[in-house]
């Protein structure tokens, strides 16, 4: 869930986890360095469909950013130094040894550290890594032995002189089971730094629920688009037409209107009435064809 919120892998969340802890419980002893913690991270750089029995994994170098107190700002940092080393050891993958057989064969290690303390090389030169974190897939369904289910699966790791903290994390049956392995007299606290990565579990858990309350962001307005001139004179043009349309509507009506009659004739009318009551004549009308002969 954290990794998808923010674009993170599932690795780059462990070491996440790890950092805050460890941030947490350094500052707690005022032990806390200036400079970022650096963990030693096994990769594999093994190819798609290579099925070669034999080890093809390598070591990485990267930053914890302990140095950067927001959570967020740690996971982000993180994840470009992860993308960084990567891409450095990808780059680098010819020249890197990388099938080591026994190379995790407890007395090889034991060797090699009881070694390394006797020529005291961690005294005189700064170490490789602070802190060894690893990440290793386990059984996504649960296991059963005898009938009895597998609750749950805690890794156990071995420490070298030097780096005296060991953190494995192995996934089985959609969780993730944290095992520290650590030297008594560089930290006698172990399960103090086992709270502490719970606590910094939670505050990635805040971010997310912070992230999923945020409103999301408002689309800025369309640009209204220009149109070509011609376009526009067309426009123009059809509301112009348009205008003179009302006109001839105007002039439809006018006619279809019926002329009323006028008050002439009723007045004429009782004029004739009148003379007649009073005795006087009607002129006659002239004949039509004399009309007609003195028009000619």
């Amino acid at each position: 869930r954290i990794g998808k919120a923010h674009g993170a892998s599932l690795n780059e969340v462990v070491l996440a986890i790890c950092s805050g802890a460890l941030r947490h419980h350094l500052a707690e002893a005022h032990s806390l360095p200036a400079e970022p913690l650096l963990a030693a991270v096994p990769v594999s750089l093994r190819e798609a469909g290579n099925t070669q029995m034999n080890t093809q994994a390598s070591m990485m170098r990267i930053s914890l950013a302990s140095d950067i107190a927001e959570p967020l700002a740690r996971l982000r940092a993180i994840h470009a130094a992860s993308a960084a080393a990567k891409a450095l050891t990808a780059s680098m993958k010819s020249v890197l040894p990388t099938d080591f057989p026994s190379l995790g064969a407890p007395w090889l290690i034991s060797g090699l550290a009881s070694l390394y303390g006797r020529s005291r090389l961690a005294d005189r030169m700064p170490p490789i890594a602070n802190v060894t974190i690893s990440n290793v897939p386990g059984s996504p369904v649960p296991l059963y032995l005898a009938g009895a289910k597998m609750l749950t699966y805690y890794p156990a790791s071995i420490v070298v002189h030097g780096v005296a903290l060991n953190i494995t994390v192995e996934s089985y049956n959609g969780s993730l089971d944290f095992g520290l392995t650590a030297c008594r007299k560089a930290m006698p606290d172990l399960a103090h730094l086992a709270h502490d990565m719970l606590a910094a579990h939670r505050e990635l858990l805040a971010t997310v629920k912070d992230a999923e309350a945020a409103p999301a962001p408002s689309a800025p307005p369309a640009a209204k688009k220009r149109a070509a001139p011609g376009s526009a004179a067309k426009k123009k043009a059809v509301r112009k037409s348009a205008a003179k349309k009302p006109v001839a509507r105007q002039a439809a009506a006018q006619k279809k209107v019926v002329p009323q009659p006028t008050a002439k004739p009723k007045a004429a009318a009782r004029k004739k009435a009148a003379q007649t009551a009073a005795g006087v004549k009607p002129r006659a009308r002239k004949p039509a064809a004399a009309k007609r002969t003195a028009a000619a």
